[in-house]
């Protein structure tokens, strides 16, 4: 890990890569209540940053069971959204330094439920209908952006 100073530096003059994990269940979206910073108290999908020498896959593998204690394995094949910016005026860090994520979201169409365990980032984790997500202003429009996506893949399926 990082030394505090050394990554508020990073934080303020790059770019982080970052993945989201979209999990969906009979037309709904699974999002978690923020505690911290960028967007605490909204509700948001679970994700979080990639870290050096970590591959994509060890990075989901590793935000699944430490966010949602699940296992990767136990997930049908989850499937890329895309590349997309995520720019905040503030930081996790520092209410003053922004933050820029290079975010690599993906998905996940469960057939069956599954038992999911919050961590310490989130408030709640609830399930959201897609459609309404998609529509409401009170959401994020990352989330909505998400919600409109996921919407035409499954029109797609």
């Amino acid at each position: 890990m990082l030394e505090t100073d050394v990554f508020k530096t990073i934080v303020a003059n790059a770019p982080l890569v970052s993945i989201d994990i979209c999990l969906i269940h009979n037309n709904r979206i699974l999002l978690g209540k923020r505690i911290n910073e960028p967007l605490k108290g909204r509700w948001f999908t679970p994700g979080g940053r990639i870290f050096k020498n970590e591959t994509l896959q060890e990075c989901l593998r590793r935000v699944a069971d430490f966010e949602l204690g699940i296992a990767i394995e136990d997930l049908p094949r989850l499937k890329l959204m895309g590349a997309w910016d995520h720019l905040y005026e503030n930081s996790f860090i520092d209410q003053k330094i922004s933050t820029h994520y290079v975010n690599l979201p993906h998905y996940c169409i469960l057939r069956n439920g599954i038992e999911l365990t919050k961590d310490q980032q989130h408030s709640d984790l609830s399930w959201f209908d897609l459609k309404e997500v998609a529509e409401n202003k009170n959401f994020h429009e990352y989330i909505q952006n998400y919600a409109s996506l996921l919407i035409n893949l499954g029109k797609k399926l």
